[in-house]
């Protein structure tokens, strides 16, 4: 026998199918009076554990271009930590609080568990203003997070992640039809439904005429040219940085690791613009017409984590406010150079004054 049974919490309706005392299908709207946003942040929100160590010998691998550095330790080791941190982080959460920081109204959609690392992340979209009125809650599930060791000179790292609830998000084109933007920032997206979220995302964007920025994750950067292109023929701003693009060179048969042809390659498969990161090298940007290009400023990192995040969201932060290209590539280096200073990926993002200071901006 079928049970239905409908609810109606605060801004949520429910709707829940039951047979022999099992939920067969559940779906849920959101009321019409979801805010207007600047932009939707799409993907994780985690608690990442930061570890920094000198134990690890930094090792050159010419022989792959798509891996050209690794982090590498002795077998059966110990390995002694200088120092450990709980912070939070995710690509959806870290843009959401850099673009709030500057001055814009943010939504997020993402996922968490029903643990303390969901209880951290809700209060900390709460204290930067950040609607979550698309924060899917698994019960039973973990939230997401990561264990980042960080080691060398510019404090490189590398990230083991636990997807949590992140790997089991299904993103439908109903719940984005109730955001009031001009603007997906569209992060790494994981599990078994990362296929169809991206098409929904881009169907939704498309049909909507909403930009989409798109700083893809390694899902999607293993799936190759074939699969993205026509993805990325639909996007506005595309940003990786310069490994990430060399992956994806060569799975469209292309070995370059020179950025400029790196950036008018990928133009080539439509995006409006393209965004190369390359560290403590800097950025590049080129827009069809003329490549950008910023170096990174001379500050003391301790830790590299969200700089790219940061870099991507504040980028894209300028273009919403109708600033020009170089403009905007100078306030993401700002934002990205200053937020590796500090612990984590959220503690030392800037405020538009801030940035002002720093590049001497009216």
């Amino acid at each position: 026998m079928y049970y239905i049974f409908f609810a109606f919490l605060d801004k949520f309706f429910c709707f829940l199918v039951v047979k022999n005392k099992k939920i067969v299908y559940t779906s849920y709207s959101i009321s019409k009076n979801m805010p207007k946003v600047d932009c939707l942040t799409i993907g994780s929100a985690t608690q990442d554990i930061m570890f920094y160590t000198d134990d690890a010998v930094i090792l050159r691998n010419p022989k792959d271009i798509t891996k050209q550095k690794l982090i590498a330790f002795e077998y059966g080791a110990k390995i002694a930590a200088q120092s450990i941190y709980f912070t939070l982080g995710g690509g959806a959460h870290n843009a959401a609080v850099a673009m709030s920081k500057l001055g814009l109204k943010v939504g997020i959609l993402t996922a968490v568990g029903t643990d303390g690392i969901a209880n951290e992340i809700k209060a900390n979209l709460k204290k930067y203003k950040i609607d979550s009125q698309l924060v899917k809650v698994y019960k039973g599930h973990r939230s997401s997070f990561s264990f980042i060791v960080n080691t060398g000179k510019f404090k490189e790292h590398v990230i083991f992640t636990y997807r949590g609830a992140n790997f089991i998000i299904k993103i439908s084109p109903a719940e984005l039809d109730k955001v009031k933007t001009n603007w997906f920032y569209l992060t790494s997206l994981s599990g078994d439904y990362w296929r169809s979220n991206l098409r929904t995302v881009f169907s939704v964007a498309r049909r909507r005429q909403i930009k989409v920025a798109w700083n893809p994750g390694g899902s999607q950067l293993r799936a190759g040219y074939k699969y993205l292109v026509n993805f990325i023929k639909n996007t506005y701003v595309f940003n990786v940085n310069k490994d990430e693009a060399i992956e994806l060179a060569v799975s469209a048969g292309k070995k370059t690791v020179n950025i400029q042809k790196l950036l008018f390659l990928i133009k080539s498969w439509g995006a409006k613009i393209v965004v190369i990161t390359d560290g403590p090298r800097g950025a590049y940007v080129f827009d069809g017409k003329k490549v950008y290009h910023r170096p990174a400023l001379a500050v003391e990192g301790i830790n590299t984590t969200g700089a790219g995040d940061s870099f991507g969201s504040t980028f894209v932060w300028g273009l919403i406010k109708g600033k020009s290209i170089d403009f905007a590539l100078q306030a993401a280096i700002a934002n990205s150079n200053h937020v590796i200073t500090a612990v984590g990926a959220q503690i030392g993002l800037l405020s538009r004054r801030e940035i002002n200071k720093i590049i001497k901006m009216k």
